[in-house]
C-alpha cells in the first residue's frame, strides 16, 4: 500500500477515532431540497465529508460541533496535516524539478497553506450558515496564521528548487493583504499568487481553478501536483500527476 493512501486511511481512521471521545449522535432522516439528507452519525459524518461521498452540505450537523472542535484543538487535526506533508515529499524525493524553474507544486491557501481556526472558533467550527462579509472582514485583518506542517513543507520544496504557485478563490481585491499574510507568517519566494477576477466572481470553484491551471501549462510551466482541503481544488484538469487532499471538516465548497 502507498504512503499517501496509508496516510489518508490513517486520517479517516483517527477521525472516526475522535469520534468515540463524544456520545454518537443520532441523526434524523430529513429532505432539503432535491437532497435527501440519511440518518447518521458524528462519525459517518466526518467520513463521508472528507471523501467526498457527502457533498453539497453549507453546515456541520450542530450535533457534530463538539467533536470537530476536538479534532481541530487537540492535536490530532496537526498530526494529520504532517502526515500529509510527509506523503507530499515521499512523492516527490525521486523527481528532480529542473533549473528552469518551471516544475511547480501548487498551493491552495485557505486551510492549506493558512489557517482560519480562530474565526471558526468564534463561528461554532461551521456549524453556522457562512457569512462572507462577515469572513472578509476575517481575511482584511491579515493575520491568519500559517499551518504548521504546511510551512515546513513550503520551505523544504524550495530548498529542493521546487517552484511554489498560490492558487486561491480570494479575489483580486484581496491580494495585498493576502500576500502580506504569508510573507507575515514566514511563506516567501512563492513563483506566482493566483486569485480570482472580477469576471470569474461567479464562477464555480472547479472550473476557475482548471482555467488558471491550463493557464499555467499554456505559459509553459510543469505542475506535478496541488494540495488542498477541498475535492474541488483537486478536480479537473491538469492538477498533476497526484494530489493530496488535506483535512477540513468545518466546511465544503462545491
Amino acid at each position: 500500500m502507498s504512503i499517501i493512501r496509508v496516510c489518508f486511511l490513517s486520517t479517516l481512521f483517527s477521525l472516526l477515532a475522535a469520534s468515540s471521545l463524544c456520545m454518537e449522535q443520532t441523526l434524523g432522516m430529513r429532505i432539503e431540497g432535491s437532497h435527501i439528507v440519511m440518518k447518521t452519525s458524528c462519525s459517518s459524518f466526518f467520513f463521508n465529508s472528507q471523501v467526498n461521498n457527502a457533498q453539497g452540505w453549507k453546515v456541520i450537523p450542530e450535533e457534530c460541533e463538539d467533536l470537530v472542535a476536538r479534532y481541530m484543538n487537540n492535536g490530532q487535526y496537526a498530526v494529520d496535516m504532517e502526515g500529509v506533508a510527509v506523503a507530499v515529499l515521499d512523492y516527490l524525493k525521486d523527481i528532480i524539478p529542473g533549473e528552469d524553474g518551471k516544475d511547480v507544486v501548487i498551493f491552495d491557501i485557505d486551510e492549506t497553506a493558512l489557517s482560519n481556526l480562530p474565526y471558526y472558533r468564534k463561528h461554532r467550527y461551521g456549524a453556522e450558515v457562512f457569512d462572507h462579509p462577515l469572513f472578509s472582514k476575517w481575511v482584511e485583518e491579515g493575520v491568519a496564521p500559517a499551518i504548521p506542517a504546511m510551512l515546513s513543507l513550503y520551505k523544504v520544496l524550495q530548498a529542493e528548487n521546487w517552484g511554489i504557485v498560490f492558487m486561491t478563490g480570494r479575489t483580486e481585491s484581496q491580494r495585498n493583504i493576502t500576500s502580506q499574510n504569508l510573507l507575515d507568517v514566514g511563506y516567501s519566494g512563492w513563483t506566482t499568487l493566483l486569485l480570482r477576477s472580477p469576471a470569474e466572481a461567479h464562477t464555480s470553484a472547479v472550473e476557475y481553478k482548471t482555467r488558471k491551471r491550463l493557464q499555467l501549462q499554456h505559459e509553459g510551466y510543469r505542475i506535478w501536483t496541488s494540495l488542498g482541503d477541498q475535492w474541488s481544488d483537486l478536480a479537473g484538469a491538469a492538477v498533476g500527476n497526484r494530489t493530496f487532499k488535506l483535512p477540513n471538516p468545518m466546511y465544503h465548497i462545491p
